[in-house]
């Protein structure tokens, strides 16, 4: 009697299925994660254009957007805080995160008045954040358009 011998030699195949799903995953997982970032900056903020603008990304930094409106109001995550209570803020924001580094981005409106910023490098400072930097624009010399 003569028996079939089935091949051993079956072709080796990898299984992709998985892989397409961890990488959808990936992709939701970045985009939620970037839109979260937009909603914290205030889109009708006019930002002043600077000479040189440098921009650095950190890891392992917690970064704390303080927006300031073309009225003088400051807005932290999207809701407005007054200034007596800003360093309190500040503080308790500071405080619930889990990164050692906080890294304060003032983001003031062109038609904001100085005095209003140098209030809030003060509240920084009460709250022991001294890690601050300031958002600007810079224009390209030759078309003059905004980077």
């Amino acid at each position: 009697m003569k028996f079939k011998q089935k091949p051993d030699d079956e072709p080796v195949s990898f299984q992709i299925a998985s892989m397409i799903d961890i990488v959808f995953l990936l992709l939701i997982f970045f985009i939620v994660a970037s839109q979260l970032k937009e909603m914290e900056t205030e889109k009708e903020l006019t930002l002043p254009i600077a000479d040189a603008a440098k921009t650095k990304q950190s890891e392992g930094v917690q970064e704390i957007l303080l927006n300031v409106l073309s009225n003088n109001n400051v807005r932290v995550g999207g809701v407005e805080i007054a200034m007596p209570q800003l360093s309190e803020e500040l503080r308790r924001i500071a405080a619930g995160s889990e990164y050692e580094t906080k890294k304060i981005i003032i983001r003031g409106d062109k038609k904001a008045l100085y005095g209003r910023i140098m209030s809030i490098m003060s509240a920084c400072a009460q709250a022991n954040l001294w890690n601050v930097s300031f958002a600007t624009f810079q224009e390209t010399p030759d078309t003059g358009e905004k980077q």
